[in-house]
């Protein structure tokens, strides 16, 4: 399977890592984990969900302390913002039971927009500035940073679609 579907694997990591070397050990400590509990594996009818399952759980425990998360460059995200990307996705921003593990997905899911689309999301959701003073600041049009915003939420949407399928 590792032959196999590396490519497939390396290729999600990377998507949800904040950069390859941990998307890379992701992979490497998700087979680690196969290879050490392979016996109990026996049972396991679908062992590439299985290792996706592993990896993502280890992407989760690496982004769980805050302080961690400040070190990686992420930030923490107004309300208002997780309701329009949850709401976006077909979510309920509110059900405290996802809310945690919704918040993790998003983070790593910013993370993984282009550099431009990053940019816009978290200058007005973070810092608070206009769409004007974004366009003042950067000498991007309006509708540029307009359209960039969209993008954004809809990246993030079907990520978290991705992610509760994945769930």
């Amino acid at each position: 399977t590792y032959r196999e579907r590396r490519g497939g694997f390396l290729a999600w990591a990377r998507a949800h890592a904040p950069d390859l070397a941990t998307a890379e050990d992701v992979l490497q400590d998700a087979f680690m984990k196969a290879l050490t509990n392979a016996s109990a594996l026996s049972i396991v009818e679908d062992l590439a969900g299985w290792i996706f399952a592993a990896m993502r759980n280890r992407l989760a425990d690496l982004w769980r302390g805050k302080a961690a998360r400040r070190r990686a460059g992420a930030t923490e995200l107004p309300e208002e913002t997780l309701a329009e990307i949850a709401a976006a996705a077909g979510f309920d921003p509110h059900d405290e039971l996802v809310r945690g593990e919704l918040v993790r997905a998003i983070e790593m899911a910013i993370d993984g927009l282009p550099e431009p689309q990053r940019e816009v999301l978290l200058a007005q959701t973070v810092e608070g500035l206009t769409f004007r003073e974004l366009a003042e600041r950067t000498g991007t049009s309006i509708d540029t940073l307009m359209a960039r915003k969209r993008y954004a939420v809809k990246k993030l949407a079907v990520a978290l679609i991705e992610w509760y399928d994945f769930e």
